[in-house]
């Protein structure tokens, strides 16, 4: 199976500890290892029932790496499993395999770029957690569910953006209609060389109460969780301020956008003072999301060397003059590109046609990641930023120093760090579809929207 992540014996045992508390095997339980690699959750197993003095449970391992299958096989020839080389998303699964008692893996990341239009294809026809932009290890949970017995349990290590991405509402759905159990955020570096975000969920097929909620820094919280597909971030994170409005930030503002990404900073980005004398008209003022927070704001010294018009419009080669001939002196590097070599770009093009005509305007800033929330303001309007920062562009009726203070006050930060994603160490990542919802007082509304919009 593509997108195998070895799971550290350590890791393993814990896992297996979860899917045997207080719920102890028979001998005549069966247990499946979807996806089962060279077999760490096999070992674990018998490990934990070794230790504790019971049975065995008869177990099914599932893996299409012929190569993984056969060290499985050679590790745990003695052991009470049987191994069958098999697609673990093939139709036929659920027609030649009976329900299990257990189940328990850590299924394969493969996000939807890494499959083939067929797959795609058959995959959106046969499961209903295949929506926009899934990743195998969804699917493998709809699965895994289908096959797991009345009063079951399944344990799946698996990335944490299930919990509150737009695409995996189907799964949340689906987990909420049995019992999520516990759902634990395990170390980050939880997979060495990896930086994952792994939660542990236990699932059983009954009707159950709240979840208990093991956050990595330690706290412990028990929830009830969304059952309509919503996100279930602010839940798990400790709930989130109520901020009563029924206006949200993509209501107020004209544009709520990533900034521009050229493909090559090292060369189209320049310290103000090096500019040579005949590159001056070419340049616009520029900050990355690091400066923003070092300077305090957009004022960072450097520019963008630029080969566009301020209404977005890039200028043609027979125009260029002395900026041609200064990036003639880089064009091995630029045409080095992706973005070139994909056929889509004019060598000295960025990677997209920045839209001018909207950032050359006074507008709100924002890192991209960040530890903490924090918003700047471009008062000039002059400013292009880069990839690594947002841009908020208010409507004309919106007070933008107000928008700021209110962006600023710690109900709202609040809400961004209940609701927005993770990136690494803890920092938040900050994205238009998260900034879009956050609710803002409905003062800065033309017309007051029915219902508070939830998070993707």
């Amino acid at each position: 199976m593509k997108g195998h992540v070895p799971t550290p014996e350590e890791l393993a045992d814990h896992i297996v500890t979860k899917l045997f508390r207080n719920n102890p095997p028979t001998k005549d339980d069966c247990i499946l290892y979807p996806g089962c690699g060279t077999g760490p959750f096999v070992g674990a197993v018998h490990r934990y029932c070794d230790v504790n003095n019971l049975p065995v449970p008869k177990g099914v391992g599932i893996e299409l790496n012929p190569e993984h299958l056969d060290k499985a096989r050679e590790n745990y020839s003695d052991r009470n499993v049987e191994f069958q080389q098999r697609d673990f998303l093939d139709e036929d699964i659920l027609t030649s395999l009976s329900e299990f008692e257990y189940i328990v893996g850590n299924p394969p990341y493969i996000p939807i770029e890494g499959l083939d239009e067929e797959e795609k294809t058959d995959y959106k026809t046969r499961f209903e957690t295949a929506e926009g932009r899934f990743d195998l290890f969804v699917l493998f949970f709809e699965q895994a569910l289908n096959l797991l017995s009345p009063n079951g349990r399944l344990v799946f290590i698996t990335p944490e953006k299930f919990e509150y991405t737009q695409t995996t509402a189907a799964l949340r759905r689906i987990l909420a209609s049995n019992y999520v159990k516990e759902i634990e955020h395990v170390d980050e570096n939880a997979f060495e060389g990896r930086v994952t975000f792994p939660t542990i969920t236990v699932v059983e097929n009954s009707n159950g109460g709240e979840t208990r909620i093991l956050t990595r820094d330690g706290a412990e919280r028990q929830v009830s969780l969304p059952t309509d597909g919503s996100s279930w971030a602010s839940t798990i994170r400790g709930g989130v301020p109520e901020l009563e409005s029924g206006v949200a930030l993509g209501d107020v503002c004209k544009r709520i956008s990533c900034g521009v990404a050229t493909g090559a900073d090292d060369i189209f980005v320049m310290e103000e003072n090096e500019v040579p004398p005949q590159l001056e008209e070419w340049t616009f003022p520029t900050t990355s999301g690091r400066q923003l927070r070092i300077n305090d704001g957009p004022d960072s010294g450097e520019v963008f060397i630029s080969p566009y018009r301020k209404d977005g419009r890039l200028i043609p080669e027979d125009e260029l003059g002395e900026f041609s001939e200064w990036a003639e002196l880089h064009r091995g590097r630029l045409e080095d590109r992706s973005c070139y070599k994909k056929g889509n770009r004019v060598w000295y093009a960025w990677h997209e046609n920045p839209p001018m005509q909207d950032i050359l305007q006074p507008k709100l800033l924002c890192k991209d990641i960040t530890e903490e929330p924090h918003f700047w303001k471009d008062n000039t309007g002059a400013v292009v930023p880069r990839h690594s920062v947002y841009y908020l562009i208010p409507k004309n009726n919106v007070d933008m120093s107000e928008l700021l203070e209110y962006l600023n006050d710690p109900m709202a930060q609040a809400w961004l760090e209940a609701n927005c994603q993770r990136a690494a160490n803890g920092f938040l990542r900050m994205q238009s579809t998260v900034l879009k919802k956050l609710p803002v007082p409905e003062e800065f509304g033309e017309t007051k929207q029915s219902t508070l919009p939830g998070i993707e």
